[in-house]
């Protein structure tokens, strides 16, 4: 796998993703406004402060911000100085991070720390008001963009697109936002429901709804989304356990003679290039193929319409049949993941 990543690295370089500065802001004033592309993770490293502070200092349940909201970038002044457990272990994971890089032997100490204000302090509430859009991850060792997208059965592309379009490396203990199906469930109040009515749709007691979404009264607005009681977000799926392939099928590789011919896309077709064809797939896309049987895997980029051969799920370069351990003569079955469609929203 750590080969398979490194050569994805290689396709998608060719986006010329623009990289972002690391330098922190001072602001002006105890207040900011949210701007488009703003996410409250790239307000806080921006400003160096937590996320957990923000979320504390403007009543915020979730990460999620609307544009033209204005935040508080300090702590009110009745507030005590009494760091919470929240704040504590995020500086404490920030902390374990920057020493990662500087000197892994440090690791254990924060974590450690860590470990001695959670016990020392009262368990967290349970989460109230509405609930949130995005389905939500915290970032593990190994994790990145390409293997989350692998595991949970998505492209790349719309997590990058979802957490600020952020090129750096991802830190572990750093909160991501997924798809809206990886949301906890939830159900959104239609003209004529009733708390009563919604609690007998999906046979849970009326104070259950209440408890889990904080409501005073049985009274509700059209339009307000409420947690479901007793249902979670669906799990992460395990590192190295991918979603199903989004097609599986036979594939060919293209004769000797089309080498140096312009494909469909106007690229000529160079056999040592990881290069397919496809029938549908945008031209830069990239794939990820895998020959289960083999254990074998290549990521491979979208240039050509095709395949030549009916039957035949795509048509490869001979560089892939390399990595694939295609004889030219076999046509054995590839399963395909979508791994990077620029521009696909999820």
């Amino acid at each position: 796998m750590r080969t398979v990543v490194l050569l994805f690295g290689i396709l998608v370089t060719v986006a010329g993703l623009p990289r972002e500065s690391s330098a922190q802001e001072t602001p002006s004033d105890s207040t900011y406004t949210v701007q488009s592309g703003d996410t409250l993770y790239s307000i806080a490293q921006r400003f160096g402060v937590s996320v957990q502070a923000l979320q504390r200092w403007n009543d915020l349940e979730d990460t999620a911000l609307q544009v033209g909201q204005t935040l508080r970038m300090r702590s009110p002044p009745d507030e005590s100085q009494t760091v919470t457990k929240d704040e504590a272990a995020a500086d404490t994971s920030t902390a374990a991070d920057t020493a990662t890089a500087a000197d892994p032997t440090t690791v254990d100490a924060a974590t450690t720390d860590s470990s001695t204000v959670a016990d020392t302090t009262e368990a967290p509430s349970p989460p109230t008001g509405p609930p949130p859009l995005y389905g939500r991850h915290t970032v593990e060792a190994g994790d990145s963009f390409v293997n989350l997208a692998l595991r949970l059965g998505t492209v790349a592309d719309t997590l990058y697109a979802l957490n600020d379009s952020t090129t750096a490396a991802l830190s572990r203990g750093q909160p991501l936002r997924l798809p809206k199906r990886f949301a906890p469930p939830s159900h959104t109040v239609q003209p004529e429901e009733t708390l009563y009515s919604i609690a007998g749709q999906y046979g849970v007691s009326v104070r259950a709804f209440r408890a889990a979404n904080d409501l005073d009264t049985t009274s509700i607005q059209p339009g307000r989304r409420l947690r479901l009681p007793g249902r979670e977000a669906p799990d992460v799926p395990p590192p190295g356990d991918w979603a199903e392939p989004d097609s599986t099928g036979a594939v060919a590789v293209y004769p000797e003679a089309f080498a140096g011919r312009l494909t469909a896309s106007g690229t000529p077709y160079a056999p040592d290039e990881l290069v397919v064809s496809h029938p549908s797939l945008p031209y830069g896309a990239v794939v990820l193929l895998s020959r289960p049987d083999a254990d074998r895997h290549t990521f491979a980029r979208v240039i050509d319409r095709g395949p030549l051969e009916e039957g035949v799920l795509l048509d490869v370069s001979a560089a892939v049949a390399e990595r694939l351990g295609i004889d030219d003569d076999a046509t054995p079955t590839v399963a395909l993941r979508r791994v990077w469609i620029e521009g696909r929203p999820e």
